[in-house]
């Protein structure tokens, strides 16, 4: 087991106890309203609530009214924002979308970015581009009110608002990235490779992410359609590909630092 994988697994083993910790600390009905949905470890709740995001706003989880809805967002947040290094972030977000209208509110909620969390992950991390024209609930009247919320919030970041004409396309020759035709990192990814089980291998092959160059397109460029891709794997295959390119971003990490 290389370093980068054991300091993965050291920060992920810390995150999982953290999480049975605050887990604890819930009420009956909000513990129930997680185990309903399968979302009692660290990696189910990551999953369901930002990968595929169908937990959305807690609501739509059966069993699950205004005060419980409330306290699970109360959990997120402590989960995923510990230090509250996001707070001018996250009470800006929340003035912005207070003052829109409700039409648009529900537009946000059903496209899935009505949280900041979850705006934050598919529009900065992901750079995942929306098309909202064909969003539900986002008709002629709302869409531009959405979208103006949209891109005002991204430069308030001050990252682009995602849109296909620009973003940069993965292009393995760009001396931009000279990491990825870096032969330790091939190496590192085969040696990784090598320890998944057999069905996320067969996976990963059968759609040309079985080396560094496909599962870097495939995954982690901008040009990914990674969510995606997502829905062609079973949980538990899924759980371990997010470990993975977890492992491969960290290494990426550290040949992008070290080519500066």
């Amino acid at each position: 087991m290389n370093k980068y994988h054991q300091k993965f697994l050291a920060f992920h083993k810390k995150d999982e106890i953290r999480f049975q910790e605050e887990l604890a600390k819930l009420s009956a009905r909000a513990r129930g309203v997680l185990k309903n949905a399968d979302m009692q470890t660290w990696d189910a709740f990551y999953y369901h609530f930002l990968i595929i995001h169908d937990a959305g706003e807690f609501d739509r989880l059966r069993n699950s009214g205004y005060q419980t809805k409330e306290e699970l967002l109360t959990f997120a947040r402590t989960m995923l924002n510990p230090d509250r290094q996001y707070t001018k972030e996250l009470e800006k977000f929340e003035f912005n979308k207070s003052i829109l209208s409700s039409p648009a509110k529900s537009a946000l909620k059903y496209i899935g970015i009505s949280l900041f969390e979850t705006f934050y992950y598919r529009l900065v991390i992901e750079k995942e581009v929306i098309d909202f024209k064909n969003g539900p609930r986002c008709g002629e009247k709302t869409r531009p009110e959405v979208e103006e919320f949209v891109e005002s919030f991204c430069s308030f970041l001050g990252v682009k608002f995602p849109r296909k004409e620009n973003v940069i396309y993965f292009n393995p020759n760009n001396p931009q990235i000279p990491f990825i035709l870096d032969k330790k990192l091939k190496n590192a990814f085969l040696s990784e490779f090598v320890s998944l089980s057999k069905n996320t291998k067969a996976n990963l092959t059968k759609i040309g992410a079985d080396n560094m160059d496909g599962f870097y397109t495939a995954f982690i460029s901008p040009k990914s359609s990674f969510n995606v891709i997502l829905n062609e794997f079973g949980e538990s295959t899924l759980l371990e590909l997010l470990r993975f390119r977890s492992i491969l971003k960290d290494y990426i990490k550290s040949k992008k630092k070290s080519a500066l």
